[in-house]
């Protein structure tokens, strides 16, 4: 009678001894200042929180009124809590960004640079989602040269992060591309919670490739914001933080040309200029190696002129010579009557001997 005299009603109040059980199912209670009523969630329904909410926190809760025979006890199954405003999301947002944080993977400096020009770029959405028609339509316009490569999965409902995990982890195991698009359009934030799931945020920090997040509108912000290496506020500004326009990428190049053909003028006058400096430097040298070697030419020429028999003739003294060019040193390589060459300074003299006289040396003994 009690079950069948009540249609679902939502009642509004305070949560109390919240208890998760091991198989899933959620014990509480709901009360104001005057009274309480026992609550159970099963895990069926439980699986959709985003959390567990805390004690004390005002929820209103839409269920059936039930009695468990077992236990003869009146109470409320509940099949959807919700907190006033967004209170269980956000709880459950700023428990999850707190882990996170604790284990440094929100911290800037792990962030990644976005490739320059990208060759191909991840898109991890819907096929029929808004989004991906937008980052389409943007790179058509602003860099058709690149090459898109679909991560199909859901990006809402309780499927929603399982799938983005696999996408995520299909284009990281595939390597082709240079940067990663995380996206979907806007929503409510329960539309937008797979991208607040713990899961999700770990596959991209895990991603080897650098990722970019663009959920929701430009108000939305999540859990796979924080946790990317760059946050763009939509799917069509994502493009354009990934995607150098055409015009831009043009004039770059174009400076970058000039840039180029200054440093290479500027370099060959470097050049031009050592090799001028080097040529001097390299006269200057040779000027003092043959200075040093005609000095040292000079010394040695004196000193073989003194060393010179040709010194001595030019002195006026003269030198004998046999037929056979050898020096007569004394007396006794004479004959009488033999012929010999006397050299001079400037001739040489063909004579003959008709005497022989010795003579004495001073300090030899006869």
């Amino acid at each position: 009678m009690l079950e069948s005299s009540f249609e679902p009603l939502w009642v509004r109040g305070e949560i109390g001894r919240w208890r998760r059980h091991g198989s899933g199912h959620c014990y509480f209670a709901l009360r104001d200042r005057d009274a309480q009523i026992d609550c159970v969630m099963f895990r069926s329904d439980a699986r959709g929180l985003p959390t567990d909410p805390d004690d004390g926190m005002e929820v209103c809760a839409l269920g059936r009124l039930t009695l468990y025979p077992a236990g003869g006890k009146f109470q409320l199954v509940v099949r959807t809590l919700e907190a006033r405003g967004e209170g269980l999301w956000r709880l459950a947002f700023e428990r999850l960004r707190a882990a996170l944080s604790a284990e440094g993977l929100l911290d800037p400096a792990r962030k990644r640079d976005l490739p320059e020009v990208p060759r191909r770029v991840g898109v991890v959405t819907s096929r029929s989602g808004a989004a991906l028609r937008d980052i389409i339509a943007v790179t058509r316009r602003r860099a058709p040269w690149t090459q898109i490569l679909l991560s199909d999965c859901r990006v809402q409902g309780r499927e929603a992060a399982p799938e983005i995990v696999s996408a995520l982890e299909r284009i990281g195991r595939d390597r082709s591309c240079d940067v990663v698009i995380v996206t979907r359009g806007g929503g409510s934030v329960e539309d937008l919670w797979a991208f607040n799931e713990e899961s999700v945020a770990r596959a991209i920090a895990a991603c080897p490739i650098p990722v970019v997040s663009a959920v929701g509108h430009e108000i939305d912000f999540t859990i796979a914001d924080l946790v990317a290496d760059r946050r763009a506020p939509t799917p069509s500004a994502a493009v354009e933080m990934v995607m150098p326009e055409r015009g831009a990428l043009l004039a770059r190049m174009e400076g970058l040309r000039d840039g180029m053909v200054l440093a290479l003028r500027e370099a060959m006058g470097r050049r031009r200029e050592r090799t001028v400096n080097n040529a001097v430097r390299l006269v200057e040298a040779a000027r003092d190696s043959l200075s040093r070697r005609a000095s040292r030419l000079s010394l040695v020429t004196a000193r073989l002129d003194a060393l010179s028999p040709l010194a001595t003739l030019s002195r006026g003294y003269a030198m004998p010579l046999a037929d056979d060019g050898t020096v007569l040193r004394g007396g006794t390589m004479f004959e009488v009557g033999e012929h010999f060459d006397l050299r001079v300074v400037d001739a040489t003299i063909q004579c003959v001997v008709r005497g022989i006289q010795e003579i004495e040396i001073r300090g030899e003994e006869p």
